[in-house]
């Protein structure tokens, strides 16, 4: 029989342990939420069900990411749903791995950690988890007998990282499967934006065929497709009350409400993220929890803005510091070598400093100047002066409004093979490539466009590579775009 004392020890032990496995959830690596709330006190008052569209990749490189992410809110008792989409190049502080786009946090730790990061983000309690596997999209499509869906404008472009093709037509289509994928994953000049847009409106295309009279004969294989690509923690029960949630939404006038996560683009070293804006998101979680915004939960929010905005500024600065050590090494190897050449002769014995510094100035442009226009590049992508750089690109009062489209091309990769890669497919497309050199590494391809010309955005978006879109207005450059070529360039 165990004592008193023995007994509160174990009640003691218990409780650390308890402590300790609630601490290690929510504080991963000694990393606390911005907001310094706890689990306890984020928005619980409707279940709350994160939903991943994922793009899983089994490999010791690449283990996939979560490339759609969203999150339904479901009060069962009103009948009523709102969903709340989340892009997924929004930077946040991942647990345990620090600032990054939050789809990368499913390649860190898959559903789970997508989950704590997205709780951590919102200020609100995830009940339950909904994981879509990409590979069996085209499969649900083609069971409930394809879609119609209205084509904005023409999408082209190839996915050579998951080898398919993107070409459809502008105009009202009877998509099946193949063409439903490309549509849902099209990017463009807009980023994730569009493509949410996108989403859900397929969304709805589905919602209309589902609940036809002529899905009837198609339920069987629906389903059985479904418990293919879907993994969820859900209740039977509660997949009924969505179910049922979700149908009363569609039927009412307005039908389902859906959001976005507030915020801007923003670029930190050639990288495209959505800065989120923390306290209008935290007033639009209290509004679809149906919840009151606390003093402490406001005074949260406001700190993780603030944390939000130092993080930016930090790493703006550290971008501008790396510029310049570019800048001072360059000008320090220069004046290394002209003061050399000043102690040499020539053979008749005069001195052929000016002559000789010229031959040092076209070796070393040839040496170094790619390195000058890749800074130069970069400076004009952010806005800024280049200075007194290469003159391999050219600042003349220019617009391409038809002809062959300029691109400079900088290799970020570290692979310089990459970029040559590069070159040569965008010269295979008949656009006017300039070799830009290297800049910093980055993990994704970019293009940034300097013109916002349809013609020229359109031609861009049809690098056959994979790469992110973005538009940077410099009027009078002498080139169309710049192709940042990342880690990720196949």
């Amino acid at each position: 029989m165990l004592t008193s004392h023995v007994k509160k020890i174990l009640v003691l032990a218990l409780i650390l342990i308890a402590a300790a496995s609630y601490w290690s959830y929510s504080f991963i690596d000694g990393d606390s939420p911005l907001d310094n709330l706890s689990k306890s006190e984020r928005l619980d008052l409707k279940k709350n069900i994160v939903v991943l569209g994922v793009d899983e990749r089994p490999s010791e490189e690449d283990t996939g990411r979560s490339d759609t992410l969203f999150v339904v809110m479901l009060d069962s008792d009103n009948n009523n749903v709102s969903l709340l989409s989340v892009p997924r190049d929004t930077r946040v502080k991942i647990p345990g791995y620090g600032w990054d786009k939050i789809n990368h946090a499913f390649a860190f730790g898959g559903h789970k950690l997508t989950q704590q990061t997205t709780e951590e983000l919102l200020g609100i309690r995830i009940n339950n988890y909904v994981m879509i596997d990409f590979k069996g999209f085209k499969g649900l499509v083609d069971a409930i007998g394809g879609v119609d869906i209205e084509v904005e404008k023409p999408m082209s472009y190839y996915d050579e990282w998951d080898g398919f093709t993107i070409d459809l037509a502008p105009g009202m289509q009877h998509m099946d499967g193949d063409k439903a994928i490309q549509y849902v994953r099209y990017r463009d000049e807009e980023g994730d934006i569009g493509r949410i847009r996108r989403q859900q409106k397929f969304l709805k295309a589905v919602y209309s065929k589902v609940t036809s009279v002529e899905i009837i004969p198609k339920l069987p294989a629906l389903v059985e497709q479904a418990n293919k690509m879907v993994d969820t923690d859900l209740s039977i029960g509660d997949m009924m009350d969505l179910a049922q949630a979700l149908h009363g939404m569609m039927e009412k006038q307005g039908g389902l409400h859906a959001a976005m996560v507030p915020g801007l683009p923003e670029y930190i070293d050639g990288v495209s993220y959505w800065i989120p804006d923390i306290t209008d998101l935290r007033k639009q979680m209290a509004e679809m929890q149906g919840a009151e915004m606390t003093d402490r939960y406001r005074r949260g929010a406001e700190r993780m803005e603030a944390e939000y905005v130092r993080n930016l500024e930090r790493a703006k600065q550290e971008i501008e510091n790396e510029l310049n050590g570019i800048d001072k090494k360059l000008d320090e190897e220069k004046a290394d070598a002209e003061n050399k050449d000043k102690d040499k002769l020539d053979s008749s014995g005069k001195k052929t400093v000016e002559e000789k510094a010229d031959k040092h100035s076209t070796d070393d442009s040839k040496k170094t100047g790619s390195k000058r226009s890749a800074k130069k590049a970069v400076q004009e992508f952010a806005g800024e002066s280049a200075g007194n750089g290469s003159t391999e690109i050219k600042e003349t009062p220019k617009q391409n409004y038809g002809g062959v489209i300029r691109v400079v091309v900088i290799d970020c990769s570290g692979d310089p093979a990459k970029a040559a890669s590069a070159r040569e497919r965008l010269s295979n497309l008949g656009m006017s490539v300039t070799d830009g050199g290297s800049g910093n590494v980055r993990e994704e391809t970019l293009i940034v466009s300097t013109t916002t010309s349809g013609r020229v955005v359109t031609r861009l978006t049809e690098a056959p590579f994979v790469h992110g879109m973005s538009i940077s207005r410099k009027d009078g450059a002498d080139y169309d775009g710049i192709v940042y070529v990342g880690k990720d360039y196949k």
